[in-house]
């Protein structure tokens, strides 16, 4: 449910459900999709152990930004790289890293 939600902005967030009062758990106050799924010290944790965990064979590592780009999750777009890596192993990458960011997100609540 979470995948086709999030790109939508279909998620119940305090942002779209317009309560100022609402706060994550890291003190923003009425966070968005882009906070819950991106900005937040939970997502960019999740980001990171991704990056840092996915081989340089698979994935291009700039050294100013990480390897992954939000379109990458959001989108389930595979990063690029010198080898391509195969769809389904990225979709399952995808589910778990947006779901452990929605556990984070319910945790807020």
């Amino acid at each position: 449910e979470i995948f086709w939600r999030l790109p939508l902005n279909g998620l119940c967030t305090a942002a779209r459900m317009h309560d100022a009062q609402a706060e994550c758990v890291c003190g923003s106050s009425a966070p968005g999709r882009q906070h819950h799924y991106w900005d937040c010290p939970i997502a960019t944790t999740v980001v990171q152990n991704i990056s840092d965990n996915l081989p340089a064979a698979w994935c291009s590592r700039p050294a100013t930004r990480s390897a992954i780009l939000r379109r990458h999750l959001w989108l389930m777009h595979t990063p690029a790289g010198p080898r391509r890596m195969y769809q389904g192993v990225w979709k399952v990458v995808c589910l778990a890293a947006l779901n452990a960011m929605d556990v984070g997100r319910k945790a807020a609540l």
